[in-house]
């Protein structure tokens, strides 16, 4: 019979569980507050200029316009990354939604992508990748993990920069990794780096794009396929984001 010693310990741990989801929730509700009061803002004071001012004479109508529509579709992505995030937590990962996944034709049109992302920027992108190598899991999901950690490479990778892009595999698991020369992350920020809207830089990392969901996502797709992400890094010489798949899902 449990001691009334153990009984108050198994309480307390339970009232402390209790009280650390609550400061979770607490927090995500005012981090998607903030992040869309940003956008809201913007696209407020430029309707009010142009429902108090004469069309005829604004200076730059066309600027206002392009920041308008620039601040909706930061918050379309914001609420598609918030859906997606969503799913992932609440729908089982069931063996009849598992399809064999064709990763390298996957990898090449990514790769493709990252390169137009790229553009002036002109990064050196290569791909090291096990053509024969095919995984089991859901394409949506995967597409996002992979497409995540190669743009994410490409957005903090300085102009002309390097970019790989590896696809292995070492006895019974498959490896994914993107190894970048880009700006690094300082060892204290990696512990936290997919926690939801965690931003190492904040500015910088707006001005992205990035909703600070993208890793989050990372993390929760790869646990629906009993995957996991290892990262290492070093400020100024670049970053390593390397994952791992079990090839008996």
């Amino acid at each position: 019979m449990p001691s009334k010693n153990t009984k108050t310990e198994t309480i307390q741990g339970l009232i402390h569980r209790v009280n650390r989801l609550e400061r979770m929730r607490q927090d995500f509700v005012a981090n998607v507050s903030h992040e869309l009061r940003t956008p809201l803002t913007v696209i407020h004071g430029y309707l009010e200029i142009l429902l108090n001012e004469d069309l005829a004479n604004l200076p730059e109508p066309k600027k206002i316009l392009t920041q308008i529509y620039q601040q909706s579709l930061r918050m379309e992505r914001l609420v598609e990354d918030l859906l997606l995030l969503s799913r992932l937590d609440s729908a089982l990962l069931e063996n009849e939604k598992l399809q064999k996944i064709p990763v390298p034709h996957l990898l090449h049109g990514l790769a493709k992508d990252a390169q137009m992302l790229s553009g002036d920027r002109q990064h050196a992108i290569k791909l090291n990748i096990d053509e024969n190598l095919e995984i089991y899991g859901v394409e949506s999901e995967l597409r996002s993990i992979f497409s995540n950690l190669i743009f994410n490479a490409v957005h903090y990778t300085p102009a002309q920069g390097s970019i790989e892009i590896k696809w292995y595999r070492v006895k019974n698991l498959a490896y994914f990794s993107v190894v970048d020369s880009g700006i690094g992350i300082a060892a204290e920020h990696i512990p936290r780096l997919t926690e939801r809207f965690y931003r190492v830089a904040e500015d910088r990392s707006r001005q992205t794009g990035g909703t600070g969901l993208g890793l989050a996502i990372v993390k929760h797709a790869l646990m629906r396929h009993k995957g996991q992400l290892n990262i290492t890094s070093e400020v100024g010489k670049g970053s390593e984001f390397c994952c791992t798949f079990p090839l008996a899902l």
